[in-house]
């Protein structure tokens, strides 16, 4: 399958503006950083021409560029969707988009991510949903997870792991399962050496002291 339609000169143009915006709100990002943003840039194009959905490009694209918008003030990072769609519907408006147009992107932006509580429903948004899940799958987005996290390391990464084990499940279309197929595969591993080193730092010092030598088992 291939996308509904080309892009214009003219959305191609906006994108390019929209790139330079991004690339500048999130120069002070670090896990969520200009990198990732690309990265599901071209999951969502991948996906977008594999499905069998009538995918608008300018949406998907701006709506991708834009999905992280909200994770740059990091005060509203726990509503990012929400807070990044109003964002996105600052900036679309000042560059005169289609009301309607405008709308839709920015429904992308809200609902890319579970937290704010609103699946996505047309194709462009499952599919940037689906982008940005594919970047947290595999060994990179499990570590791009840890950074700048504060606590103790069982706790931060039990609590990712978890999250982590869970995302491929909620990937809408074969093609995202597809894509996701190995990188899923190589996550389990990479989780199973993890979990394996928490056991370990987790005993007690008796346990320690048995595997040791130290102290007689009988």
């Amino acid at each position: 399958m291939v996308f509904s339609r080309k892009l214009t000169n003219e959305e191609t143009q906006i994108l390019i503006k929209l790139q330079e915006f991004v690339r500048s709100a999130h120069a002070e990002s670090n896990s969520h950083d200009y990198a990732h943003v690309l990265t599901v840039c071209r999951y969502a194009i991948q996906i977008g021409k594999s499905i069998s959905e009538s995918v608008d490009p300018f949406i998907l694209s701006a709506g991708a560029l834009l999905h992280d918008i909200g994770k740059t003030n990091s005060v509203f990072s726990h509503i990012h969707g929400l807070f990044g769609g109003s964002l996105a519907e600052e900036f679309l408006d000042g560059l005169k988009i289609d009301e309607n147009v405008r709308d839709a992107i920015c429904r992308v932006v809200i609902r890319h991510t579970p937290t704010s509580m609103i699946s996505p429903e047309t194709p462009e948004e499952k599919a940037v949903f689906d982008a940005d899940t594919l970047d947290r799958i595999g060994l990179m987005g499990l570590l791009r997870g840890f950074i700048g996290k504060e606590g103790a390391m069982d706790k931060i990464m039990n609590k990712y792991i978890t999250k982590r084990k869970l995302d491929y499940e909620k990937l809408n279309f074969k093609v995202s399962r597809d894509i996701g197929l190995e990188k899923d595969q190589m996550m389990d591993a990479f989780i199973q050496i993890i979990q394996n080193r928490l056991d370990l730092r987790m005993e007690s010092i008796k346990d320690i002291f048995s595997k040791e030598g130290l102290i007689n088992n009988h």
